[in-house]
């Protein structure tokens, strides 16, 4: 899912590339700072004992599960 994101803002960037927009371009790429830290900082290893707590911890930066 993170990959996924990380190809639409990649997307996102070139067009503000194409169109000289220096502050979206900022703006992406402090998005896919965070997305790209996620994996450091998504924890699954204590407090989750059911899958509603798990779901709970979903990364509220990635698209919300069903």
């Amino acid at each position: 899912m993170r990959n996924a994101e990380l190809v639409k803002e990649d997307i996102t960037f070139m067009r503000a590339v194409e169109a000289g927009d220096t502050s979206a371009q900022a703006a992406v790429a402090t998005k896919k700072q965070t997305l790209r830290d996620i994996p450091a900082t998504f924890d699954i290893t204590t407090g989750v004992d059911t899958p509603e707590k798990l779901k709970a911890k979903w990364p509220a930066e990635l698209p919300a599960r069903e």
